[in-house]
């Protein structure tokens, strides 16, 4: 299974107690072990393996590789860097044999890299970096504005990608108007629940119908006192948790919904849809567990106090085998992680730059997408991939991909980091009714432009 960086975890409280090391955060993350995202399979495949898979060394630290033409013949070496391991890291060999297979006149080198943002800044400037990058997409603004990798928007644009991936997946991938790289992989949180408890309509087929699974929800806690309808870890009056209460929050906005702050640094916290969304957390109280929590709401889920649990694919292989069916429905809009394949900047001064985009071509076939999402688990970034029957068949597989391609990316700004703490805060100031929903996202834009504001003037 594929090694997670600290750069890679996501959103979740962990990464706000390793990056942000706030007080309040520190406290809340004490509580409970947090699992890390897009770290296990989705759903059970039958996909048989190829047997020319290798062996790829684990490299705890960049260890420059040489990148030269063959001695004596034509075939370009392209070296391409992942953080893939075990079974991703095995499809990956497969797919690169196949290429190289197809095209003898290339050879491909696989490097893997536990830390990728130390090995690519250290690596490039010394014209020592990789030709290909395989990775989450949340550092390409930092490694564009830095100059470590290259744009493609000439070989696939903006209205390429809007054709073929879905919006969240192209939006990923694109930076200052420029496209950085190919969507493969997305995923996102959705609601996922036991089939014998819960008839799947009580989660509306419209993701956006807030009002009816409120309104569910109060009705199913009425009929079963003792049960609920859907636990939550981020809607608990200790939870700072922002990752797990984004598809609220962004729910709410429709399909122009901006996330909270984008490239340029402008914010996007105190607006009308999600002072909305703060009145529906609110409302959904009275409907939701007294505590939350991931181990809450996995032991409550397991025992059938709460018929469903808004949660990550990577909870379901943590289940323990169950006598009961498990069903999976997108809702809202959450986070969505997208792995994508970037062209390094050292590709164009090797003259490489013709070999690696032919290979980054590869990528962006449906069928290739389709056998890579079920061989990993994890749904394809392709629209066309994410829709055929393949993937289809594997109904757990579909909708967590449902929910990805409808979420919103981790934003790549170099402003980022400011949204975490004051939306954390604003959000239990809510949940504790300290504060009015209007009040407490008020502060909390005005907490992350001042934050903004100041790294801008240093």
């Amino acid at each position: 299974m594929r090694s997670k960086p600290t750069y890679e975890r996501g959103w979740l409280v962990g990464r706000f107690c390793l990056m942000l090391t706030v007080l309040l955060f520190l406290a809340a993350c004490q509580d409970e072990v947090q699992p890390l995202p897009t770290v296990v399979s989705v759903a059970e495949v039958d996909v048989v393996m190829g047997e020319t898979a290798v062996s790829i060394p684990l490299v705890p630290t960049y260890t420059p590789e040489p990148v030269e033409v063959v001695v004596g013949s034509n075939q370009v070496v392209l070296t391409l860097w992942h953080s893939w391991q075990d079974n991703e890291a095995a499809v990956l060999a497969d797919l690169v044999s196949a290429y190289e297979v197809e095209n003898p006149d290339v050879l491909l080198t696989l490097i893997y890299q536990a830390n990728m943002v130390e090995a690519v800044e250290t690596a490039v400037p010394l014209g020592e970096g990789p030709d290909l990058i395989l990775m989450q997409q949340d550092q390409l603004g930092r490694f564009a504005e830095n100059g470590l990798v290259t744009p493609i928007t000439t070989q696939f644009g903006t209205a390429y990608l809007a054709e073929n991936f879905s919006p969240a997946a192209s939006a990923a991938m694109t930076w200052q108007d420029e496209v950085w790289g190919i969507p493969v992989l997305q995923d996102g949180i959705a609601i996922v629940y036991n089939k014998s408890l819960l008839d799947e309509t009580l989660i509306p087929a419209d993701s956006a119908d807030f009002n009816a699974l409120l309104t569910n929800a109060i009705t199913y806690h009425e009929t079963n006192p003792d049960k609920y309808l859907l636990c939550n870890q981020s809607l608990s009056a200790d939870s700072f948790d922002v990752y797990h209460a984004a598809p609220i929050f962004f729910g709410f906005g429709g399909s122009e919904e901006p996330g909270y702050v984008d490239e340029q640094g402008n914010v996007f916290i105190n607006t009308p849809q999600k002072i909305a969304a703060g009145e529906w957390l609110l409302s959904f109280m009275e409907a939701a567990p007294p505590d939350a929590g991931y181990e809450i709401c996995q032991a409550g889920f397991l025992t059938g106090e709460f018929a469903s649990w808004w949660t990550g694919s990577w909870a379901l292989d943590t289940l323990p085998d169950t006598d009961f069916e498990v069903g999976v429905r997108a809702f809202g809009r959450p986070f969505t992680h997208v792995t994508g394949l970037f062209l390094g900047a050292n590709a164009l001064e090797r003259e490489h730059e013709a070999a690696a985009l032919d290979f980054m071509n590869q990528w962006t076939s449906p069928t290739v997408q389709a056998e890579l999402a079920l061989a990993v688990n994890e749904p394809p970034a392709h629209q066309q991939a994410l829709t055929s029957e393949a993937v289809q068949a594997q109904a757990k597989l579909a909708a967590f991909g449902a929910a990805a391609a409808n979420g919103i990316p981790f934003s790549a700004s170099s402003y980022t980091e400011a949204q975490w703490e004051p939306m954390g805060v604003a959000q239990n100031n809510i949940l504790t009714t300290l504060q009015s929903p209007a009040d407490a996202l008020f502060e909390a834009q005005t907490a992350v432009e001042q934050t903004i504001q100041n790294t801008k003037n240093q």
